[in-house]
């Protein structure tokens, strides 16, 4: 199953889980798609702040990472965004640390948690 994006309003932030499984050799397209998406449910509902459940199976090759990271703004993603994204398991969490790290480096208000809770305290604190 290709990767599918899930998302509802809260009052004070989106929630968005990706499920599903990546397709090897397509990582970048499939990913830069959902996060094209995702930028764009934000700029419709005028909502900066994002609770990700990552729940996501397949390796993320260092170079996608690179890659998508790198392409966020073109996909409509702003440095005003506050994303808290919570890994549905230890592999979700160790593929996506990279991006966090690039994300991060790039000026985006990015953090990995791995538990709702903790990622919803951090996304609600100013």
């Amino acid at each position: 199953m290709p990767l599918k994006l899930k998302h509802a309003l809260n009052r004070d932030y989106l929630k968005v889980e990706i499920l599903g499984q990546r397709t090897p050799g397509n990582e970048v397209a499939e990913s830069k798609q959902i996060w094209k998406e995702v930028a764009d449910v934000l700029s419709q509902q005028e909502q900066s702040r994002i609770l990700t459940i990552m729940k996501v199976e397949g390796r993320l090759p260092i170079k996608s990472a690179f890659q998508i990271a790198e392409s966020a703004g073109d996909l409509g993603w702003s440095r005003n965004y506050k994303m808290a994204v919570v890994a549905g398991s230890e592999a979700v969490l160790m593929n996506i640390r990279l991006s966090e790290m690039i994300l991060t480096n790039l000026g985006y208000e990015i953090k990995l948690f791995g538990s709702t809770r903790m990622a919803r305290k951090w996304l609600l604190s100013d």
